[in-house]
């Protein structure tokens, strides 16, 4: 695992310790070098001094030719038993003396010492198995011969082993020291760091902005705990001042809300109101209208006011249907808003329908392109109405021979169904077509039924079920299509 991918509090302690090893180990192996030096030049010191005490007392035995009393100077070694060899030369370079450490009684011993066995396999040099020394014997100025000293290191490196072993066991006790306190040191950086990464988490996870990160320190890791704490402040003002402003657009919502839904329904109870009293009062207008015309129709024998009397009839007639036109509409906008909407197949009942637009109407063409599987939230029989009139407009306004297109397709989740004729094209103002006694027919509504409420209850059904409604002119061609959005039911 990398260092970097490992947790703050294992990248501090291992900061801390990798310094502190570093220093502790580099000293250590300073400190041991400079023991092995100085302990090297001490044996040799000591050695020189040894040669040059031998080589005082074994004077006179040089002079006169005494090689006996110069080897009981040289079996004074004896006693070091790091010596293993000694020697007296004369000054033409000739043995006059010599000594040979007894091997029982010497520390370089092959044959049961490791140390030993090493230190031979050495080659010569500053730390060979070997020392060394040699001293010139002067007498009256004179150099009389040389004494030669050789010394094992073998006393020398078991010495320094132990120094050795003490300065690996103060090692470890100094890497153990410096991991108890990094293991608590860390925690000046690396706890201030984990609340930081702990609250932040939390705000995320909760967007709870009134947490606080606890500070007892002055450094960098606390000013950066101090602007973080502010920041989380001010976002906890201007989120209250949100919810304080949300809230009270909300107020202003539902109370506009209430103010319109109650209009509305004042709106749809005078709706109400006047159709019930133009249906009563026009009835008995009526009423008398038609009684006098029958009165006079019996009565009068002049052929010329047959005429009149036609035409009274047919205002007559015209009025009745307008009275029940009026009745029917102001009906339909009260139960609309009043009907449960449930969850409906709609292309089942776009695709029911055209089947039975061609039993119904075989002088006309229908093409139908239907997603047979789109679902919405409404009333089966409000929309089977509302595709009812759309399809009684295209027929009514279409051309002979042409065909009516039927669509209907998922958008982005809503539901466009699309009705589209050849022939009449619209007019300038098409968002007027869709309101209430409003007809593309050039001639008057009282030659005929239509009295242009067809597109009108589209669009209250339309509305009723949370959509919306648009007429466009066809492209390319004379003519009109009509697009009805519903949202799809998810």
């Amino acid at each position: 695992m990398s260092l970097r991918n490992l947790p703050i509090k294992t990248k501090l302690i291992a900061m801390m310790m990798l310094s502190a090893s570093i220093g502790i180990f580099v000293m250590a192996v300073v400190i041991s070098i400079n023991e092995a030096v100085t302990m090297r030049h001490d044996i040799e010191a000591e050695l020189a001094t040894l040669a040059e005490v031998i080589g005082s007392r074994s004077t006179g035995s040089l002079a006169f030719n005494d090689p006996r009393t110069a080897i009981e100077n040289l079996n004074a070694l004896a006693i070091k038993k790091d010596i293993v060899y000694a020697a007296i030369y004369q000054e033409q370079g000739l043995l006059f003396a010599e000594y040979k450490a007894n091997p029982a009684n010497s520390s370089h011993q092959p044959d049961h010492s490791w140390l030993t066995q090493l230190l031979r396999s050495l080659p010569s040099g500053k730390f060979s198995g070997m020392i060394e020394v040699s001293s010139d014997i002067y007498f009256e100025k004179q150099r009389v011969g040389t004494v030669r000293i050789l010394s094992d290191m073998t006393l020398f490196f078991e010495k320094l082993l132990r120094y050795l072993s003490w300065v690996v066991f103060t090692l470890l006790a100094c890497f153990t020291l410096s991991l108890v306190v990094s293991s608590r040191l860390h925690k000046l950086i690396s706890l201030p760091i984990l609340n930081l990464q702990q609250v932040t988490g939390k705000v995320s996870i909760s967007d709870d902005y009134s947490v606080r990160i606890p500070n007892n320190s002055s450094d960098e890791l606390g000013k950066l705990i101090d602007s973080f704490n502010a920041m989380l402040e001010q976002i906890e003002i201007r989120d209250q001042q949100l919810d304080q402003y949300s809230k009270h657009l909300e107020g202003l919502v539902d109370e506009r809300t209430d103010e319109l839904t109650e209009a509305n329904n004042r709106r749809i109870l005078w709706l109400e109101n006047m159709a019930k009293f133009l249906k009563h009062e026009l009835k008995n207008a009526s009423i008398g209208v038609k009684s006098s015309l029958e009165l006079i129709e019996r009565r009068s024998e002049q052929p010329s006011i047959d005429t009149y009397l036609e035409r009274a009839k047919k205002s007559l007639n015209y009025m009745n249907i307008l009275l029940a036109s009026v009745s029917n509409a102001s009906s339909l906008e009260a139960m609309i808003c009043k009907e449960p909407l449930t969850p409906v197949n709609l292309g089942d009942i776009v695709q029911t329908q055209i089947d039975e637009y061609k039993l119904s109407y075989p002088q006309s063409r229908f093409n139908g392109d239907i997603d047979l599987n789109l679902k919405v939230l409404g009333n089966e029989d409000r929309l089977r109405q509302l595709l009812d009139n759309l399809v009684n407009n295209a027929i009514e306004h279409s051309h002979l021979h042409t065909p009516i297109t039927i669509r209907l397709q998922n958008h982005q989740n809503v539901a466009e169904l699309s009705v589209a004729n050849e022939g009449v094209k619209l007019p300038e103002d098409k968002d007027k077509i869709f309101d209430l006694f409003v007809s593309l027919r050039d001639a008057g509504h009282w030659k005929s039924d239509n009295l242009g409420l067809g597109l009108y209850l589209v669009k209250l059904i339309t509305e009723g079920h949370g959509g919306s409604v648009q007429a466009s002119d066809l492209m390319g061609k004379d003519g009109a299509i009509f697009t009805v959005k519903i949202p799809v039911l998810v």
